[in-house]
C-alpha cells in the first residue's frame, strides 16, 4: 500500500478513528452503537473518522456527515498495516471487530493509544481501554497484558445510541393485548428466518412490522408477502430504532446488540439467536427475566406457538418490563465517553 496515497486522503488531523467492519457476518448493531459513540464525539469537538471494509456498506448505513476512510487491502494483515500508517494522523483508535479485537489489540496496541469494544472475551488484550458490556460471564475472560490497561465490564457498560436513554423515559407498561409485532434479525439476517417467522402470523390478527437491514439480500420475497397482505409494513433504514421499537407490543428479534436494546426499553420480546455466541446471550436475559429464548430457528411451528402463547400473558410482559430496564439504564454510552476523553 502506498503511504502517501493513504496519507494523502487524511488532510487532517483527527482525534479519534473507529476501525468497524459491515456486512456479512457482522451484525450491524456494531456499527449503530459505534456511530453513537461519533455523534457525541462530535457533539463535544472532536474530529472523528470512519475506518471501514465497505464503501458500499458504509454508505448504505452513514446518515451523517461523520467522514469515512475505506481500507484498500485485501488481507487483514494488510489493514492492519494501513490503520497503523493511518494512525500517525488519528491521536486515539476505537475498535470494534467481534473476531478481530485481539489482532489489531496486538498488532495497534502496543503502539498507539487504543480503545476496545468487546463483546466475547477470551482474549488477550494489550490496549488501554477495554470495554464489554455483556451479560454473560464467560464471555468477561481476558488476558490483560499491559498493566495501565483499564478494564469497564458489565451492563451499566453496555453501550447504546442516546436515542434509547431518551425514550426510555416515555415508555409505559405493556398493553394486556398484543396487538403490534415486530421483527428483525439484523442487518443481513443471512438464513432468512424474517421470511419464516411471517409465516406464523399472516393469517392471524394483528399489525406486522418488519425491520430490513441495509445488507438484507431478500428484499424481493419479502415484498411478495406484503403486497398479498396489508397487515405487514416494511421499515428500512430506520432513523430511530428505539421510537419504533417503542410502539410495539412485542418483538421478536435475534439477540446481538438489539436484545440490549429492547432490554433498556423494557420492550417484551422473543430471542432467535441467529449465531452462536447469541445463544448464551439470550439464555442469560431469560435467566434474569427478561425475553424468551426460542434457541436457533427450527422450523417447529408447535414449540414457537407454545413460547409465543407464553409470551402473551400480560403479568409475564410485565415483569419482563421492568427487569429489563433495571438491567440496562441506558446510560453506558455516556459513560464511555466520559472515560475516554478525561
Amino acid at each position: 500500500m502506498n503511504k502517501k496515497l493513504i496519507m494523502n486522503s487524511l488532510k487532517i488531523n483527527y482525534d479519534f478513528g473507529i476501525r468497524i467492519d459491515l456486512g456479512g457476518k457482522v451484525g450491524s448493531g456494531h456499527f449503530f452503537r459505534c456511530l453513537g459513540i461519533a455523534k457525541e464525539l462530535k457533539k463535544l469537538g472532536f474530529n472523528v473518522i470512519f475506518l471501514v471494509n465497505s464503501q458500499t456498506e458504509i454508505k448504505s448505513h452513514l446518515d451523517s456527515k461523520i467522514p469515512y476512510h475505506v481500507l484498500k487491502s485485501k488481507s487483514e494483515i494488510g489493514k492492519i498495516e494501513e490503520c497503523k500508517e493511518i494512525c500517525k494522523k488519528i491521536s486515539n483508535l476505537i475498535i470494534d471487530l467481534p473476531s478481530k479485537n485481539e489482532l489489531y489489540s496486538k498488532k495497534i496496541g502496543e503502539s498507539n493509544q487504543t480503545i476496545i469494544i468487546d463483546d466475547l472475551g477470551n482474549k488477550e488484550i494489550f490496549s488501554k481501554f477495554l470495554f464489554n458490556g455483556s451479560i454473560v460471564d464467560e464471555y468477561q475472560n481476558y488476558k490483560i497484558i499491559k498493566k495501565n490497561t483499564k478494564y469497564f465490564h458489565g451492563p451499566k457498560y453496555m453501550i447504546l445510541r442516546n436515542e434509547f436513554g431518551i425514550t426510555r423515559k416515555k415508555i409505559k407498561r405493556p398493553k394486556h393485548k398484543i396487538k403490534k409485532i415486530l421483527l428483525t434479525f439484523g442487518g443481513t439476517d443471512e438464513k432468512n428466518i424474517l421470511k419464516k417467522i411471517i409465516l406464523f402470523f399472516i393469517e392471524k390478527n394483528f399489525q406486522i412490522n418488519l425491520v430490513l437491514g441495509p445488507s438484507y439480500r431478500y428484499q424481493k420475497d419479502i415484498q411478495k408477502i406484503v403486497k398479498k397482505n396489508k397487515s405487514i409494513k416494511i421499515y428500512s433504514n430506520v432513523k430511530n430504532i428505539a421510537e419504533l421499537f417503542a410502539n410495539q407490543d412485542l418483538v421478536i428479534s435475534s439477540s446481538g446488540v438489539t436484545s440490549y436494546e429492547l432490554a433498556c426499553l423494557g420492550i417484551p420480546c422473543i430471542f432467535i439467536p441467529t449465531v452462536k455466541h447469541e445463544t448464551k446471550t439470550a439464555q442469560y436475559l431469560e435467566k434474569n427475566e427478561f425475553g424468551l429464548n426460542y434457541g436457533f430457528w427450527d422450523n417447529d411451528f408447535n414449540n414457537f406457538n407454545k413460547i409465543f402463547s407464553k409470551i402473551s400473558d400480560h403479568k409475564i410482559r410485565t415483569k419482563m418490563y421492568y427487569k429489563g430496564r433495571k438491567l440496562i439504564d441506558g446510560k453506558g454510552l455516556s459513560r464511555l465517553i466520559k472515560i475516554i476523553t478525561k
